[in-house]
């Protein structure tokens, strides 16, 4: 006699519902770590914030780091910022375009997050790690950006592929947009502009005059 095993059982509506709770826990998360600080922010807190309970909130994140450490997963993940869009385009100047966009996007999203890790780093080995991989997926993407520009004969003559990945990651870090948007008050629209400009002064040797005003 054959014993049958047993079906596994997977309900669309089911997985829609966990994934609506986790979207919910993480919404709450990244509210309360803005309001009180990430420090301050307690699971009680994220749970009443979520509506759900403190056993739920449990269920998907071990803790705070692993909130924000899914809030990080979540805009590196997002679609319309993949440095595939760069790769995708053939005009060097348009892919500089693409990628001024999709830094100044990943920036505005960012910019809770980051000012968290920065903040903690160093001081609390989790976030640290966390710190250390959105570090090396930011650079693992502008090393990828450069190699397209270079695939493209976009590179200026004599710049060493190297040096404009250090440039590059120099120009599109959290550090240069929080102090040119969040402290000295420009427009996300004016960052945008001015890191296309600057990265292909620096990157095509096309200089500010030259750059078709496409932004």
């Amino acid at each position: 006699m054959s014993v049958k095993g047993r079906r596994a059982y997977n309900s669309p509506q089911r997985e829609g519902q966990a994934n609506s709770t986790r979207r919910r826990i993480l919404a709450a998360g990244e509210a309360l770590f803005a309001e009180r600080g990430f420090a301050s922010a307690t699971m009680e807190g994220i749970a009443r914030q979520a509506g759900v309970s403190l056993a739920t909130v449990y269920l998907y994140f071990p803790g705070k780091a692993a909130v924000l450490a899914a809030l990080a997963d979540e805009i590196v993940a997002a679609a319309d910022l993949s440095v595939e869009h760069v790769e995708q385009e053939l005009d060097p100047i348009e892919q500089l375009q693409i990628g001024a966009r999709i830094i100044r996007a990943l920036n505005e999203r960012s910019w809770l997050v980051a000012d968290i890790l920065r903040t903690a780093h160093g001081s609390d080995e989790r976030l640290t790690a966390i710190w250390a991989r959105w570090q090396e997926r930011h650079l693992a993407a502008i090393r990828r950006a450069v190699a397209a520009l270079q695939a493209r004969g976009g590179l200026r003559r004599g710049l060493d592929p190297d040096e404009a990945v250090d440039t590059f990651y120099a120009l599109a870090g959290t550090d240069v947009y929080r102090a040119l948007v969040r402290e000295r008050g420009w427009s996300p629209d004016r960052y945008e502009r001015w890191l296309f400009r600057l990265a292909s002064s620096e990157l095509l040797g096309i200089f500010a005059g030259d750059v078709p005003s496409a932004l």
